[in-house]
């Protein structure tokens, strides 16, 4: 469903294309590059990444655009939807969320008003590679910084569904204290089941 939905959006056009560039976020991330081939450099490039297991590139990522309608608990639905009211879509940003090289969901984004939806809430966070064991995950407050890290980090879609996978992490890395500061009250939040007793015979036929 969500990579038959991927496919019928639009590409990206060169005012989009430019505005990413204006904030630092290159080409080649929105096509699913994890590094700059522009900046290593053609023979640079073929020498970091010789063997077909160091692919440098998710062929199935990849920044699309498309119009949606924003609905409440965080989830979308597409402009040609039959259940989708026109007035209330805007042109938001689609972001494929990947595993391995299967699309299980799909991200909108309306960076002007930084709205975050999921079309299925099969996804909680948007995550690229891996981070060694020994550097922390860094938590991105949006996807525009994201990207200009080439997905090195996540970025939270739907505090609920993250929440476990970020408190397993060791070490968290924000973008600053505000952040932080929000990130430290996200995980602090547990939600106690209310705890009742029957009433016994005794106190029945008291």
């Amino acid at each position: 469903m969500s990579a038959a939905a991927f496919s019928q959006c639009a590409r990206l056009r060169q005012v989009e294309l430019d505005w990413f560039r204006s904030h630092g976020v290159s080409g080649f991330a929105l096509a699913g590059y994890r590094v700059d081939p522009a900046a290593l450099g053609p023979a640079q490039f073929r020498l970091v990444y010789r063997y077909p297991h160091e692919e440098p590139v998710d062929w199935h990522f990849e920044v699309r655009r498309a119009r949606v309608q924003f609905l409440p608990r965080g989830r979308f639905v597409f402009g040609w939807e039959s259940r989708c009211e026109l007035a209330e879509s805007v042109p938001a940003l689609i972001i494929p969320v990947l595993d391995g090289f299967e699309i299980i969901d799909l991200v909108a984004w309306h960076p002007k008003s930084g709205r975050l939806a999921t079309l299925n809430r099969r996804a909680g966070w948007l995550a690229g590679p891996e981070p060694r064991e020994d550097e922390p995950l860094v938590v991105f407050s949006d996807p525009l910084a994201w990207l200009a890290a080439w997905r090195c980090g996540v970025v939270i879609v739907h505090e609920a569904i993250a929440m476990p996978f970020l408190r397993e992490q060791p070490v968290l890395q924000a973008a600053d204290v505000e952040q932080g500061e929000a990130l430290q009250a996200m995980l602090a939040k547990v939600r106690l089941p209310r705890i009742v007793v029957p009433a016994s015979p005794e106190r029945i036929a008291a």
